[in-house]
């Protein structure tokens, strides 16, 4: 039972990224884009491998991401003044818009998923994932040989 929900809990995932990314065509960026916006404008100033840290990609996937996002004018990125070597990265203006049609966009998918699902449904299968999502990374930080 538990290798069912873990398959449906991965398909479920899949398919609101392609659910969002429909919507996403309309305003020309990418899941993946989207999901950088995010992190940008939640910690203007970031860094590329702050970022990667945040995130569950790989570095050529980011930085390709992150370029994109740079030649379309999304993000800007600024030499940080304690290392040259280091870029700090920024929202452009009119990416605050983008953000904030995508809230709605987001919000139309939500309502889809949750439709027919009580809130008290709705709770408990948050409080299961977080189970799951802890049990996990208590095993991995444990090692994975350790029982």
């Amino acid at each position: 039972m538990v290798k069912e929900m873990c398959y449906k809990l991965n398909k479920s995932s899949m398919l609101y990224k392609r659910l969002m990314s429909k919507h996403l065509e309309r305003l020309n960026i990418t899941y993946a884009q989207l999901m950088v916006l995010r992190v940008i404008d939640a910690e203007e100033g970031i860094t590329a491998k702050e970022i990667l840290m945040q995130m569950d990609t790989d570095k050529a996937t980011l930085s390709g991401v992150i370029s994109r996002l740079e030649r379309d004018n999304y993000i800007y990125r600024v030499k940080n003044d304690k290392d040259g070597r280091v870029r700090n990265i920024y929202l452009s203006e009119g990416s605050e818009e983008i953000c904030s049609e995508v809230n709605i966009l987001e919000q139309i998918c939500i309502n889809t998923l949750v439709e027919g699902i009580s809130e008290e449904d709705a709770q408990n299968f948050l409080r299961i994932l977080d189970l799951f999502i802890a049990n996990q990374v208590r095993k991995i930080e444990k090692g994975i040989t350790e029982q």
